[in-house]
């Protein structure tokens, strides 16, 4: 079990994988933020991740996508793609999973594209807090979402539950929750009987981080600035380009988040007059600055 390791990405240098074991993901606060994606040389990353090889036909695959719509990954060269070469086929059901455990605020964010049938094929998001025995859908939960998909996208091919569907450009997309514990999250893939030679799903980056870990304060020698301050309703984040950001948490001074986005200018004017916390998560840690709200 790796105890530091709070952002997986997948590496495999072959187009096909399966794993028979899953390892967990911890995320505990006071340890060191890292980032991975799926091209960075660490083979045992894979180990965290869990393709359900019980499933016939099984199509996600780690690899350079070269298809019509699929054709560069997030991170150049290599993506986790339903099938990194050919259409997703007909009447296909695909899962890959992964445990996280944690003991504080933590965001799961990932960059994706979809590409199929609209409300008759996509990928649904689900999560279970007993080991996988029961799924729910990830609407369900008590987690703070962002760009992500409503009740009404559903898909035919998978009993009509909510989930990605259509054509989308990247999304970058987040899950935010507070002392998780144990929770298992699976994406699955789903196609009904019509072929429409279409590209499925695409993920990459995978970032898993708690934002209780090792907070700096956005000053003078950060890589982020925060303007105006105060504000009376919008907040703009500039950057100078040595730190990659995530995710922006906004919270008021009782700790209680109230917002999250990856945008970088910020609508606070329907906010009450008072002091904010504006948290940046980021590939070179956390960083945070109070913010009035005049």
């Amino acid at each position: 079990m790796k105890n530091t390791l709070l952002l997986i990405g997948l590496l495999l240098l072959t187009t096909n994988f399966s794993y028979g074991q899953e390892d967990t993901i911890y995320s505990i606060a006071y340890t060191q933020t890292a980032y991975r994606n799926f091209d960075l040389n660490d083979r045992d990353t894979g180990n965290y991740f869990f393709i359900d090889t019980i499933q016939l036909n099984n199509i996600w695959q780690i690899g350079t996508p070269s298809k019509t719509i699929f054709n560069s990954a997030y991170s150049t060269p290599l993506a986790l793609v339903t099938d990194t070469l050919n259409n997703y086929p007909v009447n296909n059901g695909s899962s890959f999973s992964f445990t996280i455990y944690t003991d504080d605020a933590t965001t799961i964010s990932f960059w994706h594209q979809i590409n199929c049938d609209s409300l008759s094929d996509g990928g649904v998001v689900e999560y279970s807090t007993d080991g996988g025995t029961a799924w729910n859908n990830i609407l369900t939960s008590p987690f703070t979402l962002t760009n992500f998909y409503s009740n009404s996208s559903t898909i035919s091919s998978n009993s009509n539950k909510p989930g990605f569907t259509g054509t989308s450009g990247w999304v970058h997309s987040t899950i935010y929750g507070y002392a998780l514990n144990f929770v298992k999250f699976k994406f699955t893939f789903t196609s009904d009987s019509m072929n429409t030679n279409k590209d499925g799903w695409m993920i990459d980056d995978f970032f898993v981080n708690c934002l209780g870990t090792g907070i700096k304060e956005i000053g003078a020698n950060s890589p982020f600035h925060i303007f105006p301050n105060p504000t009376s309703d919008y907040i703009s984040i500039s950057s100078d380009n040595t730190a990659k950001l995530f995710l922006v948490t906004v919270k008021n001074i009782l700790g209680q988040n109230i917002l999250t986005t990856d945008k970088t200018t910020i609508d606070l004017s329907h906010l009450d007059r008072g002091i904010y916390f504006v948290q940046l998560t980021t590939d070179r840690g956390n960083y945070e600055t109070r913010v009035l709200r005049m």
